[in-house]
């Protein structure tokens, strides 16, 4: 009680001293204090959607030998059909450093460097960096084509999420650089070789190909690409000057290097099948070459303090992600399992941004 009675005091006092002051130094305290109000929420935010996200995937090796005509017993025996799903991105300080709606903690994802990073930076109050979370949803169905796997059903239903933290740099020619870290789990085939010590060289399993219904890759990368909508609303960079209607382009690299694991399940199945032939390695190295592309038209417009865009066009992506085992080429006696997967997607994507 003591507390409150002390905090209205404070209050009345404040407004009394402010009362009986002049009305140009009223006006000079009310002037500072709305700058600050404004200043306080002055930033930039975005929000993307795809509202329907067509996805694909498979084994790219595999997709590699057939497009190229090679003979091998590497073949698509797993067929992933995947439903049309809603992908949404939040970016900029908007939403991460002064409003914080919620999307804060997603940064911090499986203790990710890059959410330690964005944490450490606002701690030194550094906000050279946009932060960008992006969510979709990865759903449907994988059906093995193959003989039956002991162990493994014909056909599995996945609903996964797939999920993309990146820190942003926006230099004044228009290009922004960043790092990203990568989470998703997927069903992937999985490709086997062992030592041929006839052959004095490294050649196929006698059981080639198996699946694992739930792989995780968590991948960082080195980002970078342009976005004619955010040159337009900032006025900066080869885009700047685009204002009213106009048309839109963002592009996106992404290469990246992260892990999976083969699981416990499998790495048992995959071992017996290949005459007790022990795995060379559960823990694969993964190499990531991602690519998005969308095109449209775009509308900006400047009043006084606000900056507002629109952007309305379709969206192209893909990536690939190559898995290699850590200790180098299978010796005899081993069995080498590692996965090679595509994941491609398209749709609509409607983009609204404000700076203020």
């Amino acid at each position: 009680m003591n507390t409150i009675r002390c905090n209205r005091l404070s209050l009345f006092f404040l407004l009394f001293v402010i009362s009986i002051l002049p009305a140009s130094a009223q006006n000079t305290i009310q002037q500072e204090a709305a700058n600050k109000l404004v200043d306080y929420f002055s930033s930039y935010g975005s929000i993307a959607i795809l509202p329907w996200n067509n996805w694909a995937s498979g084994d790219w090796d595999a997709l590699s030998d057939e497009f190229f005509g090679y003979d091998t017993p590497r073949v698509n025996k797993f067929k992933v059909s995947m439903e049309q799903t809603l992908s949404s991105i939040y970016e900029g300080g908007l939403f991460f450093k002064k409003l914080n709606l919620g999307l804060g903690a997603t940064l911090k994802t499986d203790n990710n460097l890059i959410g330690h990073i964005n944490h450490f930076m606002g701690f030194l109050n550094i906000d050279v960096f946009e932060a960008r979370v992006e969510y979709s949803r990865l759903k449907g169905t994988a059906e093995w084509l193959g003989e039956t796997i002991p162990g493994l059903p014909d056909s599995v239903d996945f609903d996964n999420q797939l999920l993309n933290i990146d820190l942003l740099y926006a230099s004044p020619k228009g290009l922004y650089y960043g790092i990203g870290y990568s989470s998703y789990s997927l069903p992937v085939q999985i490709n086997c070789l062992v030592w041929n010590d006839y052959l004095e060289s490294v050649w196929w399993a006698p059981v080639v190909s198996f699946y694992q219904p739930d792989m995780k890759f968590s991948i960082y990368s080195f980002l970078f690409g342009f976005d004619t909508l955010h040159d337009a609303l900032f006025q900066k960079g080869i885009f700047g000057s685009f204002q009213g209607f106009s048309f839109w382009a963002w592009t996106q690299d992404r290469f990246g290097v992260g892990t999976s694991e083969i699981s416990n399940q499998v790495k048992a199945i995959v071992e017996a099948a290949n005459g007790n032939r022990t795995l060379w390695s559960a823990t694969q190295i993964a190499m990531m070459v991602d690519y998005n592309l969308t095109l449209g038209i775009q509308f900006v417009q400047h009043i006084k303090r606000f900056h507002v865009g629109i952007g309305i066009g379709y969206n192209i992506g893909g990536q690939t992600l190559t898995c290699i085992t850590p200790k180098g080429p299978v010796e005899s006696g081993y069995v080498d399992a590692s996965p090679s997967v595509y994941l491609v997607h398209y749709g609509p994507m409607i983009k609204g941004s404000i700076r203020f």
